[in-house]
């Protein structure tokens, strides 16, 4: 077994000259080139690239964790997880986003701020579940895209992200593709670190 490594603990952050950037230059610019649909077609075909990097895995190294080097927009303390757990991690945050841009919709925000330390995940769901969670995931989007109008940026009420500041619905709706595509890099490098004999 692979020993914990000592790592930051969750809710860090990221250093504080990526974060400058991702916040004043990088999250903005792409959603401003971001439509609504875009976005969305973003967020799928994102998750199509990370079942088919899942489905790629043999089944008893998917809850296997390993230590990675730290990739741009990830913490520290999310560098020592799984394939299981990376999905997990996105099902727990897509949901959340996806919750959220409901309410907004109809003018709700949310009752509290979230928070990073909150969407970790504890790496304890059989691997089956996490899986059918995210597939479901991607088809109740893709169900709510079809069904749902766009809705304009910079309309309605915002809601704080604890990195980016206060977000319209047009920004988390761009934020779900985003944080997807992160976290299937995450998925590449830890596929890279797992050992030879997983893909024999």
């Amino acid at each position: 077994m692979t020993p914990e490594p000592r790592l930051q603990p969750p809710g860090a952050g990221l250093p504080w000259y990526e974060l400058a950037a991702a916040r004043l230059v990088v999250f903005p610019l792409l959603c401003r080139r971001l439509s609504w649909p875009a976005a969305g077609r973003q967020f799928q075909a994102e998750g199509a690239a990370v079942l088919k990097l899942w489905d790629a895995t043999p089944a008893d190294r998917l809850a296997e964790r390993v230590l990675i080097r730290r990739i741009p927009g990830i913490e520290d303390s999310s560098r020592f997880w799984s394939v299981a757990m990376t999905v997990e991690h996105l099902n727990i945050v897509g949901h959340g986003i996806r919750r959220l841009v409901a309410g907004l919709r109809v003018e709700q925000a949310p009752a509290r701020a979230s928070r990073i330390e909150d969407v970790k995940p504890r790496g304890e769901l059989p691997p089956a579940e996490v899986r059918a969670a995210f597939a479901q995931l991607l088809a109740d989007a893709a169900q709510s895209d079809a069904n749902e109008p766009a809705i304009p940026r910079g309309t309605g009420l915002s809601a704080p992200h604890p990195w980016f500041g206060p977000l319209d619905a047009h920004h988390w709706h761009c934020l779900l593709g985003i944080h997807q595509g992160i976290h299937r890099k995450q998925i590449e490098a830890i596929r890279v670190k797992l050992p030879a004999r997983s893909f024999a």
